[in-house]
């Protein structure tokens, strides 16, 4: 399994609507998406929670690599990138995973870089730990954890159960607005 989350920038002053109505004309079409968890459909807003500029950011979990594969050479792909020019992918090889059902309201992403003599078997069973503990929060729909071994950075993202309230980002977090969450096989990968 994998992350992959990729971040394409708007102007300021950019009519949100566009992205929200193109979300719900197309988000169907990944809600039977074969080899993906799901996809959380994301954006950030001038003046919301997050960061203080406007984006579109969607964040995947692929249960099936090869699926992922397919998404970056075919038609989808090819279609952002000739519209916004190349999109940067990143992706992230999952410690943990627990993926809830029903939809999600936001999502709170926080990367840590982690030091070159991190031991990393330590730092997995530390998160398994912390996972547990996000976890027990009603208001948690899922949680994944994940390592980018090329930049040594851990990211976790949470996603917030619709209705939850909108959390203020601290210091090294990024909250973003979940438009639609797509989850053609949701399951848990501790």
């Amino acid at each position: 399994m994998l992350t992959a989350h990729y971040s394409i920038p708007l102007p300021a002053d950019y009519d949100m609507d566009i992205v929200v109505r193109r979300v719900a004309d197309r988000a169907a079409l990944w809600d039977a998406r074969t080899g993906l968890l799901f996809k959380a459909f994301c954006i950030t807003e001038a003046g919301g929670p997050g960061p203080a500029h406007n984006s579109y950011a969607p964040f995947y979990v692929w249960a099936a690599p090869q699926e992922f594969a397919r998404f970056l050479t075919g038609a989808e792909y090819a279609g952002l990138c000739a519209a916004f020019g190349p999109v940067p992918v990143r992706t992230g090889t999952i410690l943990q995973c627990t993926v809830g059902t029903g939809p999600a309201g936001h999502l709170v992403s926080e990367t840590e870089p982690l030091g070159p003599v991190t031991d990393l078997r330590e730092r997995a069973r530390a998160e398994a730990e912390r996972h547990r503990a996000v976890l027990a929060d009603p208001a948690v729909h899922s949680h994944v954890v994940d390592l980018d071994s090329a930049t040594m950075t851990l990211t976790r993202r949470t996603l917030l159960r619709e209705g939850s309230e909108a959390p203020r980002a601290k210091s090294g977090e990024q909250v973003l607005r979940v438009l639609h969450l797509s989850q053609p096989s949701p399951t848990s990968t501790s």
